[in-house]
């Protein structure tokens, strides 16, 4: 046998849809942009960052409601080389996200989980949806 396998931990993911466009200035970012970011923000607040960054486009379509943005897409997994219990993950997500959509400078997004999807808006945001903020 050539190979071997590894711890097998239970499949859990997370992902985040960045906008490019900074908040409320008519500045864009890149995707380049956004892995600096990550890497930044990642050393400053001792978080392993393991995933994918995937460039997108945010579409809404319908009546009146019509957007487009570029955007990235972070997603990660509960990883066996970094095996961590499910609520540690998403609190570390969550964390790690918070502070990357406030390093780019970005109003909100959503987080999806494979159990659940929620909100997040920064100092940023001029027009919050929210009541509390993360």
């Amino acid at each position: 046998m050539s190979f071997k396998t590894g711890l097998n931990t239970e499949f859990f993911e997370g992902s985040a849809l960045v906008g490019l466009n900074i908040a409320n200035t008519g500045e864009v970012l890149d995707v380049k942009d956004v892995e600096s970011a990550i890497k930044k923000v990642s050393e400053g607040i001792n978080y392993v960052f393991s995933g994918t960054i995937t460039p997108t486009k945010i579409l809404v379509a319908g009546k009146n409601k019509n957007y487009e943005e570029n955007a990235a897409l972070v997603w990660t997994s509960i990883y066996p080389r970094f095996p961590l219990e499910k609520e540690t993950f998403k609190k570390d997500f969550l964390n790690f996200i918070g502070e990357l959509l406030t390093e780019l400078k970005q109003d909100r997004t959503a987080i999806n989980f494979t159990d659940e999807s929620l909100m997040i808006e920064t100092e940023h945001c001029k027009n919050p949806d929210l009541r509390w903020k993360f």
